[in-house]
Parts: structure tokens; C-alpha cells; sequence
């Protein structure tokens, strides 16, 4: 394999592995979604699918959610601010 394909190799594990330990824990998310914003591998990750691929959260209900906050089902964690972090964290508290 080459080092480029391992490379690429790495992150796709990495990014996945974010994805899949996903916890219906606020505190956890909020702690994740701040890590995640400042890591080059993890931030491209649409939040949408960070917050649905589990399947603890419904997709539309999600979504709707999402767009009452004023962002979108395309929008990258690297485009949170500290304000929409505290809102999906209140969304998962109520769930």
C-alpha cells in the first residue's frame, strides 16, 4: 500500500470511528463537536450525519431541528459556532 493510500486509509478510520462512538450524552457530544471543530480529519463531518448515523436520533426530526437553529443538513461541524453547540446540546437533553 502506498503512503498516501494509508494515509487516507487512517482518516476514514479515524472519521468513522468518531461517527460510530457516538453517545446520547450531551456533555459527551458537546465535548466532541469542540474537538472535532479544531481537527482537520473530523471537521468536514456534516453534523447531520455525526448526529443521525447511529440511529439514536431520527433524520428528519434532526433535521428539522437543525433548520429551526438556522443551519442545514450540509452543515460541517467546522462551521459550528459555540452557540449552535449549546443548542444541539439542548436538543439532545430533550430527547
Amino acid at each position: 500500500m502506498s503512503k498516501f493510500t494509508e494515509i487516507v486509509a487512517d482518516i476514514s478510520l479515524k472519521r468513522k470511528e468518531f461517527i460510530s462512538d457516538f453517545e446520547m450524552n450531551s456533555d459527551f457530544i458537546v465535548k466532541n463537536l469542540e474537538m472535532a471543530y479544531k481537527d482537520n480529519e473530523l471537521n468536514s463531518i456534516r453534523v447531520h450525519k455525526y448526529l443521525t448515523e447511529t440511529k439514536f436520533l431520527g433524520k428528519v426530526e434532526t433535521a428539522r431541528y437543525l433548520d429551526n437553529i438556522g443551519l442545514t443538513e450540509k452543515t460541517m461541524i467546522k462551521e459550528l459556532t459555540n452557540e449552535n453547540i449549546m443548542k444541539i446540546k439542548v436538543f439532545i437533553d430533550s430527547k
